[in-house]
C-alpha cells in the first residue's frame, strides 16, 4: 500500500482499478475506485482502546464493550429497530415487556426484541433479529454463586481457602444453616437453593449491585441485545480480540476489520424492510435467535457500563444545575 499523503488519502493501482485509503479520525477505510467512481463495498481497520472504554477483560480474554461495538458500527452502519411486539410465554406483548413485582412494582425481568439491519461483506442485506429475556433474579443468584466460590490468592496462585466462606450456603429450605448470621432463603432448582447471610459485607455489596440493575434493567437489557446483534452481524462478526503487543496493562488496544457498504436506503426504507421480514417475506437474509443465557461476565460488564454512564450523566446534570442556580443568584 502506498504511503499516506498529507491529504489523508492514498492510492494503489491494480488491474485498472484503484484502491483508495481514506484516513478518518477513527479508522483507515479501504475503498475500490473504478472509472472514477467509488465501489459500494469497503472495509476498514478500526483501532479499539481500553482507555476509551472499548475493551474489557474477562477470564483473561479481551472482549469488546457496547461502546466498542458502537465505535465499530461507525463503519458497518447497522441500523437498530424495535419491533412492535415480543413473544412472552407464547403470547405477543408490547415490546419491551417489563415484568414487575405485584406489590413493590420493582422490575423482575425484561423481555426485549431488537432487529439490526445492515449489509454483509458481499453486499446482501442481512437482518439479525434478537430476543432477550433478562431475568434479574437469575443474575443475582449467579453473582452470589460467584462470590461463594471465589478463592484466596497467595503468591500469585489460587489457594483452597474461600474468600467469603460465610456469605451463603447451598442447601434445602427446611434445613437452614446453624452457623452465626442472619439467613434468608432463595430458591433455585427445587429442592435446592441458597441460604444467604445478609449481614455479610459481600452480600450487602451484591444487594447494592442488584438494586442498580433493577433501576436500569430496561437499558441493560437493550444494551445486551444490541451488543449481541452487532457481535453476530457479518459486517462485524467478532466477540474476542487479540490485543496489540506492547501496550501497558490497563491500556490495551486492538485492531478490528469491519465491512461497510454504500447504499441509498434511508430510515423509512429500512423500516419497510424490517416489516417485510417480520411478515416472513423471503427478500432478505434473516438470522433470528432467542438469547436464553448471557455470559455472566458479559452481563456484569454491560451493567457496569450502563450504570457508570448514568452516574456520569447525573453528575454532569447536578453540576449544570448548580451553575444555573449560581447564575440566577448573581442576577
Amino acid at each position: 500500500m502506498a504511503k499516506k499523503n498529507d491529504d489523508s488519502l492514498a492510492r494503489t493501482q491494480k488491474n485498472g482499478d484503484q484502491m483508495v485509503t481514506l484516513s478518518a479520525d477513527f479508522a483507515e477505510i479501504y475503498v475500490k475506485v473504478h472509472n472514477g467512481k467509488l465501489l459500494r463495498p469497503y472495509k476498514a481497520r478500526v483501532k479499539l482502546l481500553q482507555r476509551e472504554g472499548h475493551l474489557y477483560f474477562a477470564n483473561k480474554e479481551c472482549r469488546i464493550t457496547r461502546r466498542g461495538y458502537g465505535h465499530l458500527n461507525r463503519v458497518a452502519s447497522i441500523s437498530m429497530f424495535p419491533p412492535l411486539y415480543v413473544v412472552v410465554d407464547g403470547k405477543k406483548m408490547q415490546n419491551p415487556y417489563i415484568e414487575r413485582h405485584e406489590r413493590t412494582k420493582i422490575t423482575k425481568s425484561v423481555y426485549i426484541r431488537k432487529i439490526g439491519i445492515g449489509y454483509s461483506p458481499t453486499g446482501n442485506i442481512t437482518i439479525v433479529d434478537k430476543t432477550l429475556h433478562y431475568n434479574l433474579y437469575t443474575y443475582f443468584i449467579q453473582s452470589i454463586q460467584a462470590k461463594m466460590s471465589r478463592k484466596e490468592w497467595k503468591n500469585g496462585k489460587a489457594t483452597d481457602e474461600l474468600m467469603h466462606p460465610d456469605c451463603a450456603e447451598l442447601g434445602e429450605k427446611n434445613q437452614p444453616p446453624t452457623k452465626d448470621g442472619k439467613w434468608v432463603w432463595y430458591e433455585m432448582e427445587e429442592p435446592l437453593g441458597l441460604w444467604i447471610n445478609y449481614t455479610d459485607p459481600i452480600i450487602i455489596s451484591c444487594m447494592e449491585e442488584h438494586t442498580q440493575k433493577q433501576r436500569f434493567a430496561d437499558r441493560i437489557a437493550q444494551t445486551i441485545v444490541e451488543r449481541n446483534i452487532l457481535k453476530d452481524h457479518p459486517a462485524i462478526g467478532i466477540d474476542q480480540v487479540k490485543p496489540i503487543p506492547g501496550y501497558e496493562k490497563g491500556d490495551a488496544a486492538a485492531l478490528v476489520t469491519v465491512y461497510g457498504y454504500q447504499h441509498n436506503l434511508d430510515r423509512p426504507k429500512m423500516q419497510g424492510i424490517m416489516e417485510r421480514a417480520e411478515k416472513g417475506d423471503e427478500v432478505v437474509d434473516v438470522k433470528a435467535e432467542t438469547i436464553d443465557k448471557v455470559d455472566k461476565e458479559e452481563e456484569e460488564a454491560v451493567a457496569k457500563e450502563v450504570v457508570g454512564e448514568q452516574k456520569e450523566a447525573e453528575e454532569k446534570e447536578f453540576v449544570l444545575e448548580q451553575e444555573e442556580a449560581k447564575e440566577r443568584s448573581n442576577e
